[in-house]
């Protein structure tokens, strides 16, 4: 009787947890604060701003790209939960990075925002942006009293040889990016826009120094070539670079698992800190040619050009084919050079040129056949060109390229004289000795091998070109859909992305670390449904999973598994002690699980849409 009464009170305390557990959290519960992470900071380094609710998991990210001297950047969510006597709390914790754009002390918040109704209003936080240079020991002596823009420090240029273009008129273009006080990397190529020019690729960057209003820069130079395509004023640019800076880090952080999934600012004593810069626009008049004093055999060349003309062989016979160099060289758009003239092409058959691009100059050599012996040089050769220093048209004319031609041999042909073959003695000559025959017989003719046409291989081989024709058509067709698609590039990515969580995850397993692999669990289940739904992978916790799967055909049973996973994943960080080789294995069996069916549920909806 004693233990019945003992089961009893332990079933109805477990049904009152229950109670408790399933109680909403009211609005007016929720707290509402934020941290910084340090107070004082140097231009080039980045803080982290924590927006922390106390009550509630469901509070989606604020948006925060407005605040005064910062750039920011959303690095993701941190929820936890907890259980105290029956009684469960629960958080989520917005994690920003700020990036200063300028020296001085800010104040951040308050903020406020709207749940449920109610709004709420956060503290404020203060923090001090100091200036790179002086951490560096540079001027120290002087005391600082303007402000400092992080654009003193790291800004891009655009700067181009002309800002008046003819058409296909050839201009120097140099994006520069100028550093001081700081160490960048992972400088990525500029991003520009160049509607109405023809641009060549980035070749590798010049790097050097400058000294620019008594500061010194280090200069890294990109270089390239554009020419204008058509007429009008053009915006050329604004030119975009991203980039990281590399500061010395003084953050003290805790270590734990989570907080090492979001220190990918921090490696060997040094924080990383992704930046974007952009410069300023030009402003490119592009210009028509004149028509005026224009050559008839003008094609378009542009620049300043040299002419160069020579034959090989210059004696030859009529009939004998020669070989005319024609070279163009010096400065300008050689794409828009084009074979000289030969102003008169009487007497001889010419042929198309064949054309070589290379360094500073184009060739072209063209055969011709002279078809009259009287020729002892070769017609007047013409190139025009406009002159874009001078502004005019000018023609280049090579004339007296001496080439000698002769006539052509004649047969000579010996004429027999009648009477002496009548004098000559004839030879008696036996039959069967005169012919001797290569074979008397031909034998038995049959047929050795059979038409191609028969043959199934050949006739299989015709198919091949079709296929891969077929092959090349759907693979550019798939390209061109992950390039513009990014919800298929991502649901295509999801599997693949997932087994490699998964293998992390067994290796933890296999060493028993809890904390290691319950992060790689969340991070791969989190990653994979993001990817496979098209949906953030930062906010998907436990709680929103009904929101982000809601109308996908998901199974109850299956949600409520995954529902299960994550929140194990969420309570192992805050008690690990009671998870052991055993159950990380059944937390991963249920994973692998969950993840082969949506992947049959996507199989079924492509199905179904067929």
């Amino acid at each position: 009787m004693k233990f019945s009464i003992a089961a009893t009170l332990i079933v109805v305390s477990s049904v009152m947890s229950l109670l408790v557990l399933s109680v909403p959290v009211s609005a007016a519960d929720v707290q509402f604060q934020i941290f910084l992470d340090r107070d004082s900071i140097y231009l080039g380094e980045s803080a982290q701003l924590s927006i922390h609710f106390e009550g509630s998991t469901k509070i989606l990210a604020m948006d925060v790209s407005d605040l005064e001297g910062f750039q920011s950047r959303y690095l993701g969510p941190s929820t936890r939960m907890s259980i105290v006597n029956g009684k469960m709390s629960s958080s989520v914790t917005h994690i920003y990075s700020l990036v200063p754009v300028k020296t001085g002390k800010f104040t951040i918040g308050p903020l406020s925002f709207e749940h449920d109704g109610d709004r709420y209003t956060s503290n404020k936080v203060a923090i001090e942006v100091l200036d790179s240079a002086a951490r560096a020991g540079e001027h120290s002596q002087q005391k600082k009293t303007h402000e400092i823009q992080l654009e003193d420090r790291i800004f891009l240029e655009m700067d181009i040889s002309k800002s008046r273009l003819y058409l296909n008129e050839i201009a120097q273009l140099h994006v520069k990016l100028y550093v001081n006080s700081m160490s960048v990397r992972d400088v990525q190529y500029p991003q520009y826009n160049h509607e109405g020019f023809s641009v060549e690729d980035f070749g590798k960057p010049r790097e050097y120094q400058v000294n620019r209003a008594g500061t010194r820069y280090s200069v890294l130079d990109f270089q390239t070539e554009i020419f204008a395509t058509k007429t009008g004023e053009f915006k050329l640019g604004p030119a975009s670079l991203k980039a990281n800076i590399v500061t010395r880090s003084n953050r003290q952080i805790p270590r734990s698992s989570f907080n090492d999934f979001f220190r990918d600012g921090f490696f060997g004593g040094y924080e990383s800190t992704p930046i974007e810069i952009a410069s300023d626009a030009l402003t490119i008049e592009a210009l028509s040619l004149p028509e005026e004093n224009r050559p008839e055999d003008f094609k378009g060349a542009i620049g300043n050009f040299q002419l160069d003309v020579s034959v090989s062989p210059d004696k030859v016979k009529a009939g004998d084919p020669v070989t005319l160099y024609m070279i163009v060289s010096g400065t300008g758009n050689f794409n828009a050079v084009h074979s000289p003239v030969i102003k008169n092409k009487e007497g001889f058959k010419m042929y198309d040129p064949q054309i070589k691009l290379e360094p500073n100059r184009k060739v072209f050599e063209q055969v011709l056949i002279p078809t009259d012996d009287n020729i002892e040089k070769l017609p007047d050769i013409l190139f025009s060109y406009f002159d874009t220093v001078k502004g005019q048209y000018k023609t280049i004319v090579k004339s007296n390229v001496m080439l000698k031609v002769s006539g052509a041999d004649k047969e000579e042909i010996t004429i027999l004289d009648p009477s002496s073959i009548a004098e000559r003695p004839l030879k008696k000559e036996v039959l069967g000795r005169d012919i001797i025959y290569i074979k008397e017989s031909p034998g038995d003719i049959v047929i050795r091998d059979q038409y191609l046409y028969n043959n199934p291989v050949f006739l299989a081989l015709q198919l091949l070109p079709l296929i891969i024709f077929i092959a090349g058509v759907n693979f550019h067709k798939k390209r061109e859909r992950l390039s513009s698609d990014k919800g298929y590039a991502r649901r295509l990515a999801a599997p693949r992305k997932a087994k490699k969580g998964i293998r992390q995850a067994e290796e933890y397993a296999q060493k028993n670390m809890a904390l290691d692999f319950h992060d790689a669990v969340f991070r791969t289940l989190r990653d994979y449904l993001g990817n496979r739904f098209h949906v953030p992978s930062g906010g998907i916790t436990a709680e929103a999973l009904d929101t982000f799967l809601a109308g996908k055909g998901i199974d109850k049973h299956i949600l409520d598994r995954l529902k299960n996973i994550f929140n194990e994943c969420d309570m192992v960080r805050y008690a690990p002690s009671g998870i052991n080789e055993t159950k990380m294995h059944n937390t991963l069996r249920e994973m692998k699980e969950i993840i082969d069916y949506l992947e049959r549920h996507k199989d079924e909806e492509v199905r179904g849409k067929r």
